[in-house]
């Protein structure tokens, strides 16, 4: 039996729907906010063809672990590394020390496919998209993972309990969606984004629809019926990708939207049907090849031009999709198409190539991780003024100390102090410290996150919580759960980046606390400073920065203005009138030129002093140091 499964261009043509989807959706064009389900497509289209090939391999004798790598060799290696290789000339010019960095991190990761769990562990996917020039091999991480164990799986199966194939796949992919769906409930979205046990499941149905051909138990429906279903699954795929979006608890169950639309596509397209014919037109086969190459190329691209300061509109944004299109086919056609010849070149000297590169990319990236991004190509003022671009270094300082005093109560006679809310009142934990305020203290810390906001009210507020963040609230804490902890308290604040809704609840949160009389209550109003741009600011100089004001956003003019009139004087801490005037003009840099916010909302150490030592002088909490 050949092991070269029969081409089928409409399977190019639904490469095309899937890698436009998601070039579009970075693209930022109106509609396609669910356009990274193209990615969801991929995996099904993977699954299918290369449990296929297995399959007839296995069947006819020729099943090669190292065989089976070798394409996967020619298939992903030479374009990624192409595209590496021309990231790090873009990435020495344009980026700051720590994000130059962050992208040696991303070469080891992206080289050794684990990309995924480094952008677990520090990056969103939907915030971040912008300026992250590798975030989108997180899919290869994926599948390379997969394909690490798949093959072994399918060949111990197929020798020790053929019969059981089918049952074992099924198996792996339900506890696969099952995790995928439990991480989506619990709130655990960027795992189950990312990683592969919350994944797999999608690649399985694609090899389950291949088991289903191999073995000719695919239905056979008649012509009009199958085409039915072909255009049922385009429908589904269309659903997904216009009707989705970032706010999409995703993936769990979701993700079978545009997975099975994709798997009644692979099993029921015929074609003859107008679905085959749509899916086989030159263009759409053209854009398939073409497909791998495009993927690898736009997020490079789009970041580029982000991180160089421009923030292009829909237009110039397809004329940046135009770009990707053009450097995909160049390298489809001179390194993709002539590293799958392999009379052009050997197996041997695959695993060669793929071994000295691979090696050098390690190497390089390990150097930009210990030089920090090279930084010795920077003054002392330029390095000074780029630590506050390393986010993961700021929002450290951010969260240490808050995290340190989570916890209970300690028995003692000195003041008991409550510090609740999100990360701005991690921000109000640093102002203690640095205005050296409460040092006689035990303070103690709760963490609500600002997705899920502070109310303490009969009425359900979870209508006023976005759908994807409503399983994370539910199990964190709040000020009901809270309140063993605050009927201990002396003092207690709560912080947060109050939303209007939860700042018109505010009397009613504080009537249902039942606070003593001998307790002092605390609320501290948001704050913004405006957007931060680095390189302008490095730009203009100490007497500039100096008198640079950013107006505060109307979100947080409203929900302190609220607060304001809802709650006494001697409760309410107004941030923004303290630092930035009735007029709500805010200073970007303290008087010693360092400055306040890295980010517009959180605080360095330089503004955590300032705002700190000014608000301890000038509110209500004057009275309690």
């Amino acid at each position: 039996m050949s092991t070269v499964l029969k081409y089928r261009p409409e399977i190019d043509g639904l490469r095309a729907i899937a890698v436009l989807s998601v070039i579009l959706f970075h693209a930022g064009v109106p509609g396609l906010s669910g356009g990274f389900v193209g990615v969801d497509v991929f995996f099904v289209i993977s699954g299918y063809l290369i449990t296929g090939i297995l399959l007839r391999e296995l069947s006819a004798g020729t099943f090669s672990l190292v065989t089976f790598y070798e394409r996967r060799a020619r298939r992903i290696l030479p374009a990624l590394f192409l595209v590496l290789l021309v990231c790090i000339p873009f990435g020495w010019f344009l980026m700051d020390p720590y994000a130059f960095w962050r992208l040696g991190q991303g070469l080891i990761a992206v080289t050794i496919f684990v990309s995924n769990i480094l952008f677990w562990r520090t990056t969103d996917y939907f915030a971040a998209t912008a300026g992250n020039p590798l975030l989108h091999t997180w899919s290869l991480g994926v599948e390379e993972q997969f394909y690490i164990f798949f093959p072994l799986f399918l060949w111990l199966v197929w020798r020790h309990a053929r019969a059981w194939l089918w049952l074992s796949i099924l198996l792996v992919a339900a506890a696969s969606l099952a995790i995928s769906q439990w991480g989506v409930q619990t709130g655990r979205l960027v795992a189950a984004f990312y990683l592969i046990p919350s994944r797999a499941f999608e690649l399985l149905l694609g090899a389950l629809v291949a088991l289903a051909a191999f073995r000719g138990r695919i239905p056979n429906l008649g012509a009009q019926l199958a085409e039915s279903l072909a255009w049922v699954g385009l429908g589904a795929v269309v659903w997904a990708v216009t009707m989705f979006s970032g706010g999409t608890p995703f993936p769990g169950w979701r993700a079978l939207v545009p997975s099975l639309g994709t798997a009644l596509i692979l099993a029921f397209v015929q074609a003859d049907g107008l679905l085959g014919r749509v899916l086989s037109w030159r263009v759409m086969v053209g854009l398939g090849l073409i497909s791998y190459s495009a993927y690898l190329w736009h997020q490079p691209v789009f970041a580029f031009v982000h991180i160089a300061g421009w923030s292009p509109g829909v237009g110039v944004s397809l004329g940046l999709v135009a770009v990707s299109l053009l450097l995909a086919w160049i390298s489809w056609r001179y390194v993709e198409h002539p590293f799958r010849d392999r009379a052009w070149i050997s197996r041997r000297a695959v695993f060669w190539w793929a071994g000295v590169l691979s090696a050098g990319m390690l190497g390089f990236g390990a150097w930009l991780v210990a030089t920090q991004g090279v930084s010795s190509r920077y003054t002392a003022e330029e390095l000074a003024w780029w630590r506050y671009a390393d986010i993961g270094l700021q929002s450290g300082y951010v969260v240490r100390r808050f995290d340190a005093h989570a916890g209970v109560f300690a028995p003692g006679a000195e003041r008991k102090i409550l510090i609740l809310g999100d990360s701005h009142a991690q921000d109000f934990v640093n102002m203690v410290y640095e205005a050296g305020v409460w040092q006689d203290a035990q303070i103690r810390t709760i963490y609500i996150p600002t997705i899920c906001q502070m109310s303490y009210v009969e009425e359900d507020v979870s209508k006023n919580i976005a759908p994807i963040n409503r399983p994370a609230c539910a199990r964190n804490p709040t000020i009901r759960s809270s309140m063993p902890q605050i009927r201990e308290a002396d003092i207690v604040v709560m912080v947060s980046s109050w939303q209007s809704w939860s700042a018109e609840l505010m009397p009613k949160t504080i009537s249902n606390m039942n606070l003593r009389s001998d307790q002092h209550l605390f609320v501290v109003g948001p704050k913004s400073f405006g957007e931060v741009d680095i390189h302008r600011l490095l730009a203009l100089g100490k007497d500039s920065r100096a008198a640079l004001r950013n107006k505060i956003s109307s979100e947080v003019f409203r929900a302190n203005a609220i607060l304001k009139r809802g709650l006494p004087g001697e409760v309410f801490v107004d941030q923004v009138e303290i630092i930035c005037g009735p007029d709500g003009l805010c200073p970007q840099v303290t008087g010693h030129d360092g400055l306040i916010s890295y980010d517009g909302g959180h605080l360095t150490q330089e503004g955590a002093e300032y705002i700190g030592k000014r608000i301890f002088a000038e509110s209500g909490l004057r009275l309690a140091r």
